[in-house]
């Protein structure tokens, strides 16, 4: 039954040897739910590196040895014989009960948010490469069906969408939608912050689903973002933004407010600035994302000269 098992989910089992094997998982809850916690298993040992793959193939191993194998393949196999013999003798009987058999799992949601305050990549199931920054969470199928391919956004990501003209790819936000058919983009879509989308190759549309007003489309080199007054262009002459993908964080003459409020979604902590002379002083730097938070405050003070109380109870920093 293991030797079954494996092929099934390795896509080697002829379409009969299919439909016997999940008619007796629909009908055993027991067997349904192990089926489905090694589905899972097989969808989130896909997002490990390829230097992982022996130590995850043993745990996936080692969940199907705990089936009990004899009582399974016994079912199946009546079942498979069953099917074959009635199927030569009545084959036009047994369409209708063909068409009842249960279909194969349907997609579900894949959630996933980098570990700590790091950036993680990884590719979806289409071919289209992912970059999540610290704090952020995407979610989207383990497989894209229907006409289209959405996944959901909280945080930053950038995209290198894998081109498919007849599945367009969207981007849902907490405030609009970002719709593309093979393109590189970035997208800041933090809670409680406008969101902003940057094109970096070929073209997109974004649309508010809460307007009538048409789909707004931007050239590379592009950002948009929406206000209360509408759609906002503005031109990025470099993309050293885009520099956070590997673990750098780069700020070009903005003020000092805006990296502290930066620095608050990356790293998960309450900073108040007490000083409004220095929260509009603006600011060039480089931080490395390994360094810390606590190392970034240290250089930046010894240029501003400000004072730092940190209380670990409330996470929060108060800046003076």
């Amino acid at each position: 039954m293991e030797e079954m098992l494996h092929k099934y989910f390795a896509d080697e089992l002829t379409p009969l040897e299919k439909r016997a094997l999940l008619e007796v998982v629909e009908k055993d809850p027991e067997l349904r739910k192990e089926f489905c916690r090694i589905q899972n298993l097989k969808a989130v040992s896909s997002l490990f590196p390829a230097s992982s793959d022996a130590e995850t193939a043993t745990r996936k191993l080692a969940a199907l040895k705990r089936i009990n194998h004899r009582s399974i393949y016994r079912q199946v196999a009546v079942y498979a014989a069953a099917m074959l013999v009635v199927g030569f003798a009545l084959w036009g009987l047994l369409q209708p009960l063909t068409r009842s058999l249960p279909e194969e799992p349907s997609a579900y949601m894949i959630e996933v948010t980098p570990p700590g305050n790091r950036t993680k990549s990884f590719r979806l199931s289409d071919g289209t490469v992912v970059w999540l920054n610290a704090q952020s969470v995407l979610r989207y199928p383990n497989k894209f069906t229907g006409n289209e391919r959405r996944v959901e956004l909280t945080g930053e990501a950038f995209f290198e969408v894998a081109e498919n003209q007849e599945m367009p790819f969207i981007v849902t936000t907490g405030q609009y939608d970002i719709r593309v058919l093979g393109t590189k983009f970035n997208v800041f879509a933090y809670k409680d912050h406008n969101v902003k989308t940057s094109l970096v190759e070929g073209s997109l549309e974004v649309v508010n689903p809460e307007q009538e007003a048409p789909p707004v489309r931007i050239r590379p080199y592009e950002s948009i973002v929406w206000e209360q007054d509408g759609w906002q262009r503005s031109v990025f002459e470099d993309s050293e933004f885009l520099l956070w993908r590997d673990g750098i964080y780069v700020f070009n003459d903005v003020p000092f407010i805006e990296i502290v409020n930066k620095l608050e979604l990356y790293y998960n902590t309450n900073i108040i600035v007490n000083n409004e002379t220095l929260a509009q002083y603006r600011f060039n730097a480089k931080f490395r994302q390994d360094d810390g938070l606590e190392s970034i405050l240290k250089t930046m003070k010894k240029i501003f000269r400000f004072k730092i109380d940190e209380d670990r109870e409330t996470n929060t920093i108060k800046i003076e």
